[in-house]
Parts: structure tokens; C-alpha cells; sequence
């Protein structure tokens, strides 16, 4: 099959992946995060689900399989995995983390404190170097700063409440160059595409 045959059927987009222990691998993701961040005074519920969201898709993009193969929704503050009230309801009852509200400048957010050390029995050093990268990248970032970064291209063509395919990780948020044009219009008559 032709990749333009591929993309142009949205039968062929994944929106999530039957990856083993996909429950198990988000519960440990959020666990490593909420210990990284403890020293982020704006660390959130908001950073935290964009931090796996952005993992997720980065790895999906890099390497064809994303961590936790969990959907995403569009949300207002940005994309949200389906299950999370479930999965945070569960890991409260647990006792695997807490929640505390929390100021940050002149709002109230959501703090979800570890209670538990991750375990790393579903997560590779490759996914936790993702993750790491975007723990340094939203370091000191409001939840607003960060909803809004999530706000690109594959967010705003993706409708309300809808599910985010993880080929939008190919959606750039660059602006067209020259150069972008030119090799659009190279692979259109290479393969016959019309413009």
C-alpha cells in the first residue's frame, strides 16, 4: 500500500494501541513524573497529562509504538488520555498517589503528590529519557503556557471531544517554507498526485 493511499483512509489511524500492560505502564508513567516534578512549583495535573500526552506521540512518532498506547482526547485545556478519572480514582484508592490543591500565581491547580516509587517493570530506559525531555521542556511552565503549547495543529483540525489519531504527531506547527513547497511538488509528480 502507498503511503498517500494510507493516509488518505482514516481507517488506517491508530488512536490507541493494544500494548500489554497499557493500565500498568500509564499508573508507573504518572508515578515518575509526579517524582520529577516535585521541585516544579507549577507542576499540575494539567503539565502532567500534557507530559504524557507529548511522550506518548513523540514515541509513536520516533519509533512507531507509543508508550502507553492509551487514546487522547481533545479537551478545552488541551488533550487528555480517555481513561484518566478512572485511572487517578483507582491509583487514589490505592494509595499510589494524593492530590492537593495547590496556589500557583494567581490560580488553584491540582497537584497530584506520589505516594509510591515507580517500579520500571513496564516502562524502557528509551521511554523514560521521552518522558524526561518533556519534564526539562515544561519546567516552570503555568498550566496555561502548557495547555496552550498543546493547542497546535493536530489539536485545533481535531473537533471537541473527539479522539486524537497518533498520526497527528506528523502534523508540523512550522510555518510552510519554500523548500517544503518544492519537494510537495518533486513527490506530486513523482507519484502522480494532483495539486
Amino acid at each position: 500500500m502507498k503511503d498517500s493511499q494510507f493516509f488518505a483512509n482514516p481507517a488506517n489511524l491508530h488512536f490507541e494501541f493494544p500494548l500489554p500492560d497499557k493500565e500498568a505502564r500509564f499508573k508507573e508513567l504518572v508515578l515518575y513524573i509526579s517524582h520529577q516534578c516535585t521541585d516544579d512549583p507549577t507542576y499540575s495535573k494539567i503539565k502532567l497529562l500534557k507530559i504524557l500526552f507529548f511522550a506518548d506521540f513523540e514515541s509513536y512518532g520516533a519509533h512507531g509504538v507509543p508508550i502507553t498506547g492509551l487514546p487522547y482526547r481533545k479537551l478545552p485545556y488541551g488533550p487528555c488520555p480517555v481513561d484518566f478519572p478512572r485511572l487517578q480514582e483507582e491509583m487514589l484508592r490505592n494509595k499510589q498517589i494524593q492530590i492537593f490543591a495547590r496556589r500557583v500565581y494567581e490560580h488553584s491547580s491540582q497537584r497530584l503528590f506520589p505516594l509510591q516509587e515507580p517500579t520500571f517493570d513496564f516502562v524502557s530506559a528509551r521511554d523514560i529519557s521521552i518522558v524526561d525531555g518533556w519534564v526539562r521542556f515544561f519546567w516552570n511552565k503555568t498550566a496555561k503556557e502548557v495547555s496552550e503549547y498543546s493547542h497546535g495543529k493536530a489539536w485545533k483540525v481535531t473537533k471537541d471531544a473527539e479522539l486524537i489519531p497518533y498520526e497527528a504527531v506528523f502534523i508540523s506547527d512550522e510555518p510552510v517554507t519554500f523548500e517544503d513547497l518544492s519537494r510537495v511538488k518533486e513527490l506530486a509528480s513523482k507519484y502522480g498526485w494532483k495539486l
